[in-house]
């Protein structure tokens, strides 16, 4: 099940600070503390076009100073794209992945929904150009409820 949430915890929020002034998205940022080594892990997007290697520098420049202040251990940190097949991990990624192909696992179609999303809110996402894949049902559009997705990914390119 996707989890909800993941934008009010405090790390999400001080390095979406960070990073926002760069006109980039925030999708996810972890952080694991593994025998005295601190690893971070930054996942961005950007809705005009394809990260590139500046983009990453940039937020890397941005962020890393600070955490290797706060952070008294050795910080290893990742910064990188979602990438073109990214597994959903919190609904705030639909909002993020406005007018992206997306394929979810409906648990009360029993079957993946593609389709392209149009929007979102707290509580569903609405996809347009829809195909239910196992009915070979397509409709022009289909609201789903967050409650109903078991997984979800982004299926390949642009709308």
């Amino acid at each position: 099940m996707i989890s909800s949430g993941g934008k009010n915890l405090p790390l999400f929020k001080e390095v979406e600070a960070l990073i926002s002034p760069l006109g980039l998205t925030l999708i996810e940022v972890n952080r694991s503390d593994v025998k005295g080594k601190v690893t971070m892990r930054v996942i961005l997007y950007k809705k005009d076009g394809a990260i590139s290697t500046e983009d990453l520098e940039n937020v890397y420049n941005a962020v890393y100073p600070r955490y290797q202040v706060l952070i008294s251990r050795d910080l290893e940190m990742e910064v990188s794209s979602p990438g073109i097949d990214r597994n959903f991990k919190d609904t705030l990624e639909f909002k993020a992945f406005e007018n992206r192909n997306v394929r979810i696992y409906s648990n009360a179609h029993s079957s993946y929904i593609t389709g392209v999303i149009s929007s979102s809110d707290d509580e569903s996402v609405t996809l347009n150009d829809y195909t239910i894949v196992d009915k070979k049902e397509m409709g022009k559009e289909i609201t789903i409820p967050f409650s109903d997705i078991a997984k979800a990914k982004l299926d390949g390119g642009l709308k």
